[in-house]
């Protein structure tokens, strides 16, 4: 459609400026015809009964006349040219118009209104270079009144000799001759004029058949972003669901294997250390009500509190002593940077893969003990669990491993599981070059 309304544009441009030259030619002709029947005329000292045969004195045709005559289609193009780049000040428009109009007047004055097909030109650039406006028409319908006055014998009403008193002189053959001439000129003028309005009927149809196309466009563009949208608001609530379910897991996961294992542990002792049997319960009761904060705060969107109260290794620090007392289990932590400063997903990813990690070895690999190590090189955070658990060949991914894997690959790192001899989880996650670490 484009190239398309580009090849109308470049026909429409050429025939306004074929329209324009015809016009040239008509003008240049009249007048030098008119030119040479008065030197005739003078050349056969006819000059008395030329004047006895008209109505009214004639204009004295000279070659200043066919120059000036020039000049001001010269004028005329001019002002057409300068209109087409001044279409916002409408009072400049208004003088450009009258100043066109009057050239147009001259013109056909000095060539005896044998054509009016000047108006045409006018006409056709208003047509084809004007904005859409109700000036642009007022403009139009007025040139068309005056092309439509133009068309009757407005010579004898205007009392001046008349193209055909010019060529009286000439013999009939010659008289045929330059009246079909001019006739040609003017056809041709009419059909190029016609041409340009058939051109313009087809520019506007395709126009709106382009308009019609892009609202269709617009309309299946709209559509699919609606369903986008749609789709887009569904997998935000499924990755809003997963990150809620990841993340009671890993608090209700963590908080009841360890109230488990203490729960066992106090049963162990209670016939025979009460008091420490009642210390250990009074710890079980501690970390239920911090897992139920920590649900809470999951469900509100919120981080883990030990991370919103402490740096990422006070709080890894403190769920490994907290595990430590209610379990028995052996776990130590070596943190091998000075600072753990991450960015706020890094550090709730580190935590909750630690957690995680520390929760399976003793749920799923009775593991007795546990190491945990954090390093940081220049373009990787790594983080290493291990346990001495039972361990398995065959490593089945549950919903905690599954979620591991998820947290990891929203930054992401990598995740590797090894289950030979005890579980080994090794956490590799790119290092932000705008951490800034002491």
């Amino acid at each position: 459609m484009k190239n398309d309304a580009t090849k109308i544009n470049d026909y429409l441009d050429f025939a306004y400026i074929a329209l324009c030259c015809i016009n040239f030619i008509i003008i240049a002709f009249i007048c030098g015809v008119m030119l040479v029947s008065i030197e005739r005329i003078l050349d056969n000292y006819s000059a008395l009964s030329f004047l006895e045969s008209v109505n009214s004195l004639p204009i004295t045709p000279s070659i200043q006349i066919l120059v000036f005559s020039i000049c001001a289609f010269g004028m005329l193009i001019c002002l057409l040219y300068i209109k087409k780049h001044q279409e916002k000040l409408s009072w400049f428009n208004l003088i450009i118009y009258l100043g066109v109009l009057a050239l147009c007047i001259v013109l056909m004055y000095y060539t005896s209104f044998v054509s009016n097909s000047i108006l045409l030109v006018v006409m056709a650039n208003y047509f084809i270079y004007s904005q859409y406006n109700e000036k642009r028409y007022a403009y139009l319908i007025f040139t068309v009144i005056i092309y439509m006055l133009c068309n009757f014998n407005i010579t004898s009403l205007l009392s001046m000799v008349s193209f055909s008193d010019y060529i009286s002189f000439f013999n009939s053959e010659m008289q045929s001759i330059l009246i079909a001439v001019v006739n040609s000129l003017n056809t041709i003028s009419i059909v190029l004029f016609i041409t340009i309005m058939v051109m313009m009927i087809i520019k506007e149809v395709n126009e709106s058949r382009r308009v019609l196309q892009l609202n269709g466009e617009l309309q299946l563009a709209n559509k699919q972003l609606l369903e986008y949208a749609s789709l887009q608001e569904k997998m935000g609530e499924t990755k809003e669901r997963n990150r809620l379910a990841r993340e009671i897991h890993d608090t209700l996961g963590h908080t009841l294997t360890s109230i488990s294992m203490g729960i066992e542990a106090s049963l162990t002792i209670m016939d025979e250390q009460p008091e420490l049997s009642k210390t250990q319960l009074e710890r079980l009761s501690k970390t239920a009500r911090q897992g139920l904060t920590d649900v809470r705060r999951s469900v509100k969107h919120l981080r883990p509190d030990a991370l919103e109260r402490h740096t990422l290794k006070d709080a890894i620090e403190q769920m490994i002593n907290d595990f430590q007392s209610l379990s028995g289990i052996e776990i130590r932590f070596a943190c091998h940077t000075p600072t753990l400063n991450f960015e706020q997903d890094e550090e709730d990813t580190i935590y909750r893969i630690i957690q995680e990690c520390i929760t399976n070895s003793v749920r799923h690999g009775n593991a007795t003990k546990i190491f945990v190590s954090i390093a940081v090189n220049p373009d990787t955070i790594i983080v290493l669990i291990e346990d001495n658990g039972r361990g398995s060949k065959k490593i089945q991914y549950g919903f905690g491993l599954h979620h591991m894997q998820e947290r990891v690959a929203l930054l992401n790192g990598t995740i590797r599981i090894y289950g030979l001899d005890g579980f080994v989880v090794v956490v590799e996650i790119p290092y932000r070059k705008e951490n800034i670490h002491d």
